[in-house]
């Protein structure tokens, strides 16, 4: 069963205000070569969707010069491809409210001749997912919503936007928001599979009724008034959300593990992202490299451990960087330390410069700084 695809670019993001101030959610770099739009926009092609719309507000010009004509992702077509839908705020409303909001925008998008079903997803969580059985389950059960999900294991903790309980069946009984989910229940992945003309009718509807908050308006109080039907469709693979500025931290220094890295980069089903043709890195003849990600384009003479480098850093020699996160076009100078740092791009951090954080609170440096 054919689908089309709604990504919500992602303008609200408090817990990752240092590094995407100026750049929408979708267009944070992530892994060394990719932005997070990369991972699901894949998704969705891998999966034969490719009618896809991605909406915007603010902050969204590094996402276009990104995704260019999408061509990286096989989308430049004649009939169907990406489709980019601009800014949703009104005269009235300056100020984000919403999801349904977002998706408002999206509807002369949505009204045209598309596929019966859509998959409307955010790009927070990174993952790496088949989404044709997901649709094809949704199909079958005729249920209004199916929602992907990751079963809580008993070591995880955090509070999650969308979580719910289920019977021994597998029926969905509860549906909670922004709650601290426990063992055996289920919190959403960000990733909704409607059938369009029911979704069309809903945006219009909690529209015109006030109502702009997707998980509370729509999802929760339509279960709870017995007006929706919801499934869930378990994901069993590695999934990371970049919420915070901890998570982001934290699962980028988790793709240095081979399980995690392999659970998201896998060759049946690849992640796409701009091609730049650029040189392969360098390694000096000094250099001492373990257990890093490096980009193309890099070029490494100094000492590099536990690091995630994109494409164009260099490290000079007599230069130290461990655990850190170096973005595009960054320079460390000879002399200089570089320690539990996320670095945004094109910064240049001269010797006799220490940036030292910790695994819990990282140090983190503004796009474009020079740093003596």
């Amino acid at each position: 069963m054919k689908a089309a695809g709604i990504i919500l670019s992602g303008i609200y993001s408090d817990g990752l205000d240092p590094i995407v101030g100026k750049r929408t959610v979708a267009s944070l770099p992530f892994g060394g070569r990719y932005r997070q739009i990369d991972f699901i926009l894949s998704n969705m092609v891998n999966s034969g969707i490719v009618d896809i719309g991605i909406i915007t507000k603010y902050h969204y010009q590094s996402l276009i010069d990104h995704l260019g004509s999408c061509q990286d992702w096989d989308l430049n077509r004649k009939i169907g491809g990406v489709k980019i839908i601009p800014p949703f705020a009104t005269g009235h409303y300056g100020d984000y409210r919403g999801k349904i909001e977002e998706l408002r925008a999206a509807l002369p998008f949505l009204e045209e001749h598309l596929p019966d079903y859509v998959v409307v997803a955010d790009t927070v969580t990174i993952c790496n997912i088949d989404l044709r059985p997901v649709i094809a389950a949704h199909t079958a059960s005729g249920r209004d919503l199916t929602v992907v999900c990751g079963r809580i294991a008993k070591d995880e903790n955090g509070e999650s936007e969308l979580v719910f309980d289920v019977d021994g069946a597998g029926e969905v009984r509860n549906v909670y928001l922004n709650y601290p989910a426990r063992e055996g229940q289920y919190s959403s992945i960000g990733i909704y599979v409607f059938r369009r003309d029911y979704l069309v009718g809903e945006i219009k509807k909690h529209s015109s009724l006030g109502h702009f908050h997707l998980e509370r308006d729509l999802i929760q109080t339509g279960f709870n008034s017995g007006r929706m039907t919801i499934g869930l469709s378990p994901f069993g693979g590695v999934m990371l959300k970049n919420r915070s500025i901890a998570e982001y931290f934290r699962n980028s220094m988790a793709l240095l593990s081979g399980e995690v890295h392999r659970g998201l980069f896998r060759p049946d089903r690849p992640v796409y992202t701009a091609v730049r043709d650029e040189q392969p890195a360098y390694y000096g003849e000094n250099c001492s490299v373990s257990g890093c990600i490096i980009a193309d384009g890099c070029r490494v003479c100094g000492s590099v451990k536990n690091t995630v480098l994109f494409r164009g850093a260099v490290i000079e020699e007599g230069a130290c960087v461990s655990d850190s996160v170096i973005m595009d076009g960054c320079v460390i100078k000879s002399g200089a330390v570089v320690e539990n740092a996320i670095l945004d791009k094109n910064i240049t951090v001269h010797g006799g410069c220490r940036l030292s954080g910790t695994p819990g609170v990282p140090v983190i440096v503004g796009k474009g700084s020079d740093l003596e």
